[in-house]
């Protein structure tokens, strides 16, 4: 159940993973760098914010019906539920759609919540419940929605299906951390990644170069399983299949001309990946 304290109160249909210490645990409270490979594309992962212990509990009721009726398509929705925002600001990224409505707790208004979500990477569509508060007079971020309370079914239906088409019309970030901060760069800007003696520089198609702590391969990982643009030419070097401009005998050519040598297997997957050959 969930405390009211920022802890999250789970609940999911289907899919579960085990740790090393052989508990389970939703495939959500996987931090969104280790993602299970089994993870589908049409799962939707939703956190519900809502400073009312009955409102919360009511929506995520009304989920698992909505989830229920997913059953048909394959699709499922996994949902955590906070009295408060602290713990789902930690891992914003890990989520699809949020469903926010805070008006209770001295200190916090949901607006405020909204823009930290923003400065931590979250682009996912934000709902809006109204209920004390009439979140339609304030200035949200285009890519926010609005139901009122008491929900209806029908109503949250049309919301949830609005949310996943403006979900998959926003572009998909990858989190760079160097010492100084943390940059959100949207993945297809992404040129090439390459190893240097203690981390890894991104070149993004403008030209700009963003450092990002710890080897390739991380940031290689960091981009799971639903890129596979992105592939290793060689073991120091990620490239982004949809920025190549050619290939020549064992080198790769990127766009902005830069060329790096390319193994042989990665050489066949990009040549099959662009559909043609290359050599």
């Amino acid at each position: 159940m969930s405390q009211g304290d920022g802890s999250p109160d789970s609940f999911f249909c289907g899919i579960i993973v085990e740790r090393g210490d052989g508990s389970f645990v939703p495939a959500i409270h996987w931090n969104e760098r280790t993602v299970p490979a089994f993870h589908r594309s049409k799962d939707m992962h939703i956190a519900v914010c809502d400073d009312n212990f009955a409102d919360r509990h009511q929506m995520e009721r009304l989920l698992g019906r909505e989830s229920d009726k997913e059953s048909d398509t394959s699709r499922m929705f996994y949902v955590d539920s906070y009295g408060s925002p602290e713990t789902m600001l930690s891992h914003p990224k890990a989520y699809d759609i949020f469903f926010i409505d805070v008006c209770r707790t001295e200190g916090l208004d949901a607006l405020t919540i909204i823009r930290e979500l923003i400065e931590k990477g979250a682009n996912a569509p934000f709902v809006m419940c109204c209920s004390d508060v009439n979140y339609r007079e304030q200035d949200f971020p285009e890519n926010t929605l609005f139901i009122d309370k008491p929900i209806k079914v029908a109503e949250l239906k049309e919301v949830l299906d609005r949310a996943r088409e403006l979900k998959e019309a926003a572009p998909d970030t990858i989190e760079l951390r160097d010492l100084a901060e943390t940059i959100y760069a949207n993945v297809d800007d992404c040129l090439y990644a390459r190893d240097t003696s203690r981390d890894t520089v991104v070149t993004l198609k403008d030209g700009k170069k963003l450092i990002s702590i710890g080897k390739v391969w991380l940031f290689k990982r960091s981009l799971g399983q639903k890129h596979p643009e992105f592939i290793n030419a060689n073991a120091g070097t990620v490239i982004n299949c949809n920025h190549v401009k050619g290939i020549k005998f064992c080198f790769v050519i990127m766009e902005d001309g830069k060329f790096f040598f390319i193994t042989k297997n990665a050489k066949a997957y990009v040549e099959q990946y662009l559909g043609k050959d290359n050599s």
